[in-house]
């Protein structure tokens, strides 16, 4: 069967007599006249929860109440919605229509809103203690998600209380299933409504990852054991050359990614935490995307987007906590907070052809580099509200970057950090802008981009 998975151990002579041998076994040859006795294993198709039955640490609602206590809200961008998710809290859809000296008009619809008093409900998993105190038997049923032939154990919290829908009549739903994911922050991972008016998220997190039940469950592997004859190399000659070339590249891609970085200022941007990492690496060892659900953001959207970002038609916000940060490309880059009386704005700085042009001739290392190297585009935004502290307006460095990731194109990640009073610098992560790096003139502008 396909979820039935095996692996070779090259083991060397065989030590034993053949006849002392009670497992079924074979002899193969290699094209090379290599031979070797392979002895199968018992087919293992049990998965076992490693710790499952020791486990005596905090309840899966009791591990999600550190995410549902913060205020950390996570974003996902499409062509025309952006969506916003309070983890706990909301989940909030909406469209903001900016027009140069009008005010801006907002579209919102809210999704489902969480229980004040953690709403914490696992779909048939270890919500709640016992009655005596204890954390729940080892065998509890947790549903999962399979994907990409891996089962995903999920926490589910259902938002309620929606907008009405116009189609139904009734509050709009949500079911967000939280998976665990080792460096997740809580990043929307994949959203579709699976009928009219209702909803279902996707959410990596890490706080899941301690408890046994919410570990994905990898299919076990049966080993098999070769071991040389004839005096045959203890492994194929052509797969041991084949594994050193591949160690070889390995090593040399991770030099480069580990000395290729821009030899500009990076360490000082310190970043926030990012309000969406749409860069999954769950259930593989490598930086690589495992999950491969795919998406309703196709090429064409995706050039859609851009479009409206370099005209400034759409503008991206992020931020959590108190402040949140919005960029509109080619226009203002500022930070601001709502609240029920009203908005506080603070203009980081707006973008100025010229004044861009002079700072790039004088910091030579901030210009694009040749095409085909570039990974990043930064770009000076002047002229923001004056700073109290240092008595000259603010200025914000804002850093285009190429994040690939052929899986999820759509994903943006925003990080604003202030290396010094009152410059800061806004980092926009994606794959879409890939697409732009090479289509930028000398000075990082990009008029006659093609898409």
């Amino acid at each position: 069967m396909d979820q039935t998975m095996f692996m070779i151990d090259w083991k060397g002579p065989l030590l034993e007599p053949i006849e002392g041998i009670s497992s079924e076994n074979v002899v193969v040859m290699t094209k090379d006249k290599e031979q070797y006795r392979c002895i199968l294993p018992e087919v293992y198709d049990k998965k076992r929860l490693e710790g499952a039955d020791e486990y005596q640490g905090p309840t899966a609602s009791t591990l999600m109440a550190r995410l549902f206590q913060q205020t950390t809200c996570s974003y996902r961008l499409e062509s025309y919605w952006t969506y916003e998710l309070c983890h706990g809290k909301h989940l909030r859809q909406y469209h903001e229509a900016k027009e140069q000296g009008k005010k801006t008009k907002l579209q919102e619809y809210f999704l489902g809103f969480g229980d004040p008093n953690f709403a914490g409900t696992a779909a048939g998993s270890d919500t709640t203690d016992q009655a005596d105190g204890t954390p729940p038997p080892a065998d509890a049923n947790v549903k999962s998600r399979r994907i990409d032939g891996v089962d995903l154990p999920y926490y589910e919290v259902t938002m309620k209380e929606g907008t009405p829908c116009d189609l139904t009549g009734k509050p709009r739903l949500t079911r967000v299933l939280y998976v665990c994911q080792p460096d997740g922050h809580g990043e929307v991972y994949e959203m579709k409504e699976t009928s009219t008016c209702e909803y279902e998220v996707m959410v990596l997190v890490s706080v899941l990852c301690s408890h046994p039940h919410f570990r994905p469950k990898n299919p076990p592997m049966n080993k098999i054991s070769c071991h040389s004859l004839s005096g045959s190399p203890q492994k194929p000659l052509t797969l041991d050359t084949w594994e050193r070339e591949t160690k070889r590249l390995d090593a040399a891609q991770q030099q480069e990614l580990l000395f290729g970085m821009p030899e500009t200022d990076e360490s000082m941007e310190a970043p926030a935490q990012p309000t969406e990492r749409k860069v999954p690496k769950i259930l593989t060892s490598k930086s690589t995307p495992a999950l491969g659900v795919s998406t309703s953001i196709n090429k064409l959207t995706d050039h859609q987007v851009l479009r409206d970002l370099l005209s400034g038609d759409y503008c991206l916000q992020g931020g959590a906590g108190w402040w949140k940060h919005e960029v509109c490309l080619g226009r203002y880059a500022r930070q601001f907070h709502k609240d029920k009386n009203g908005e506080v704005s603070v203009l980081l700085g707006n973008f100025d052809e010229e004044a861009h042009i002079q700072w790039l001739a004088g910091h030579p290392n901030k210009k694009p580099k040749p095409t085909g190297q570039r990974k990043y585009l930064n770009y000076l935004y002047t002229g923001g509200d004056l700073c109290d502290l240092t008595g000259k307006p603010r200025k914000v460095e804002v850093r285009l970057k190429c994040v690939a990731n052929s899986q999820s194109p759509h994903g943006v990640s925003l990080f604003l950090s202030e290396p010094s009073s009152c410059e800061y610098v806004l980092v926009v992560e994606s794959a879409m802008l890939c697409e732009l790096m090479d289509q930028a003139d000398e000075n990082a502008l990009l008029k006659n981009v093609n898409l």
